[in-house]
């Protein structure tokens, strides 16, 4: 018993000694040093990063990629808010007005998403002007959700924070969009 003892207390040691003189290990697995670069003056800059970096794409993106990319994750964030949206009305007996913020969010998060689209064909095109202005109104189809859901009572409810996802998710492409033209 001693002797497995005294093996395990070497095989850790030495496992240590090993990792104290190894190389870091980069976390991210070969992370893009642009994503860093990209996310820089983002104010939610862990959220950016990890949101770049959670796409496969990302790894060997370029900056207009990575626009596109955060974009991307915006749009698909929408769209998973937009069907709790539509599976909260269909199956959760709300107040009346919370219903109805519901309701308004559902609408706000629609037409955001086809702001997101829009975004994207801009940014394909290189129309910065347009892409710009397409994420500023998915930033105030956001807003006006929040605005609404700030009046509503039941604001323990999920929308609220998958909102302010969301709208974070939507200023960090428009500050990554931001960051490709000025660059």
């Amino acid at each position: 018993m001693r002797l497995v003892i005294n093996n395990v207390v070497l095989f850790v040691g030495i496992f240590c000694l090993y990792l104290s003189f190894s190389p870091p290990i980069n976390a991210a697995g070969g992370n893009n040093p642009l994503v860093a670069h990209a996310c820089e003056k983002v104010k939610a800059k862990d959220l950016c990063v990890s949101s770049l970096m959670a796409e496969h794409a990302s790894k060997s993106a370029d900056l207009a990629t990575l626009a596109l990319i955060s974009i991307k994750v915006a749009s698909n964030n929408g769209t998973n808010t937009s069907f709790y949206i539509k599976k909260s009305l269909d199956t959760q007996k709300l107040e009346p007005a919370v219903e109805q913020n519901f309701q308004d969010c559902e609408d706000n998060y629609i037409s955001a998403t086809q702001q997101l689209d829009g975004a994207v064909s801009s940014l394909v095109s290189k129309n910065y002007k347009d892409t710009k202005m397409f994420l500023e109104s998915a930033i105030d189809d956001a807003i006006t959700c929040d605005n609404g859901l700030r009046k509503m009572p039941g604001n323990q409810l999920e929308l609220p924070h998958r909102n302010i996802m969301f709208r974070q998710l939507c200023i960090n492409a428009l500050d990554v969009v931001l960051f490709l033209t000025t660059s």
